[in-house]
């Protein structure tokens, strides 16, 4: 026992001289998660850049200075900038100083009065892409209610018409029809348009204390917490890949036989090596469970998060003794695992989380051995699980551990003493 202490102390100190590969296995999955926290858990929501539009106005009519106010309303304001402006509103937008130039044609109110037919030209900045999208998509929505107003009110506005015509002020009685025939419109469609018949009712939640949950994006640790067990995950594995495919370098740099030369047999140096990656990847693992107790601050069953790590650790290490068991060179082994790794973590949810991903892929995740440590972590901290929730996944992981680890033992034996010849 003494001895596989001094082998494992040796590894170590090994991999103390030469940390890179290891602190940015163990940094990726901190870096990662936190970019993704601070980005999507502000806790108010993304800031959306306003569409500068600039209006220009050849009509300078009622209607069309009607529609031009009515692009500055509330509404409007939320998610445009609008700017009426003259004729050097074209060399503005080739200035890029715009979104888009929408042009109110000449004729515009005397066209909508007569019901010929009215077409707007807008003109997109071709050095931007989505808000000019934005722009014409908008006034696309416009244009239809104006296209619909238009028809709906063609009796009213043929009575309008006149009164915009001539130079002197409409008479009383003019006014008084006018009103009364765009009441007898408009209550002629109101069974269309009032009630609505498809309406939304927000509801807001409450906690179980009764008090309102605020609004907004998720905080920023609970994100934290619910990405970092799958990339975390992730990151072990890979901890305990290059642990492993340390036996294959000094294969490679001819330390192995030197080993061999002396009293440490071939199944010793296995076993050796399997408790140096068993190691590494609990402390690593150790490391990453305090990093997210220190930012999420969430408790976690003790007893449910010792057992469900043990057997993620075993299964961490006999799947890298069995990559380096079956492969012929350490670059060979190195980019099988790499492959695997990233089919497992896509299987496993180690990046999207397991409820977002197809069906299809849900029915083969559980094939992964990431699925069930991100499963298992996240019945700790996400569902606030104990020992008996994560007993199935610590079952799993530990058989699939047993089973590879013995595989890959007699692999890496049997690899070792042709090393040595």
């Amino acid at each position: 026992m003494q001895r596989l202490l001094l082998m494992v102390r040796k590894d170590l100190l090994r991999q103390v001289r030469s940390p890179m590969g290891i602190l940015f296995a163990l940094s990726f999955p901190i870096v990662f998660t936190a970019l993704l926290a601070l980005t999507f858990g502000s806790g108010s929501q993304p800031r959306i850049p306003k569409v500068k539009l600039l209006v220009e106005d050849l009509d300078d009519s009622f209607l069309s200075g009607a529609l031009v106010s009515a692009t500055g309303s509330e509404q409007m304001a939320e998610y445009f900038d609008v700017e009426q402006v003259g004729s050097e509103g074209r060399e503005r937008l080739e200035n890029n100083e715009a979104s888009a130039l929408w042009r109110i044609p000449e004729g515009f109110q005397q066209d909508v009065l007569e019901g010929k037919p009215v077409e707007f030209e807008l003109i997109r900045n071709p050095a931007q892409s989505i808000l000019p999208e934005i722009a014409e998509q908008g006034l696309t929505v416009l244009t239809e209610v104006l296209s619909a107003a238009a028809r709906v009110f063609r009796e009213p506005m043929d009575d309008l018409r006149p009164m915009l015509d001539n130079d002197a002020a409409p008479s009383a009685t003019q006014v008084a029809n006018l009103a009364v025939t765009i009441y007898e419109t408009i209550d002629g469609v109101e069974a269309l348009l009032a009630p609505p018949a498809i309406t939304l009712d927000p509801v807001q939640l409450t906690d179980e204390e009764g008090e309102t949950q605020a609004s907004g994006n998720p905080s920023t640790s609970l994100i934290f917490l619910i990405v970092l067990p799958g990339i975390s995950v992730w990151g072990l594995f890979l901890v305990g890949d290059m642990a492993m495919r340390d036996i294959l370098t000094e294969v490679r740099q001819g330390t192995l036989r030197r080993q061999l030369s002396g009293p440490v047999p071939a199944g010793q140096l296995v076993v050796g090596k399997a408790l140096f990656t068993a190691t590494l990847s609990l402390i690593s693992l150790v490391l990453l469970a305090a990093i997210g107790w220190i930012v999420g601050g969430q408790n976690v069953d003790l007893a449910g998060f010792v057992v469900l790590s043990l057997a993620l650790i075993l299964a961490i290490t006999g799947y890298a003794s069995v990559v380096y068991g079956g492969a012929n060179t350490e670059r060979q082994g190195a980019t099988i695992s790499g492959v695997l790794l990233l089919v497992f973590a896509f299987l496993g949810g180690a990046f999207i989380q397991i409820d977002n991903l197809p069906a299809s892929v849900q029915r083969v995740s559980p094939l992964s051995p990431f699925y069930w440590g991100t499963t298992g972590y996240q019945k700790l901290i996400r569902d606030d699980g104990g020992l008996l929730d994560v007993l199935p996944n610590a079952g799993v992981l530990a058989l699939l551990g047993v089973v590879l680890l013995t595989t890959g033992a007699l692999l890496l034996q049997r690899k070792v003493r042709r090393g040595a010849a």
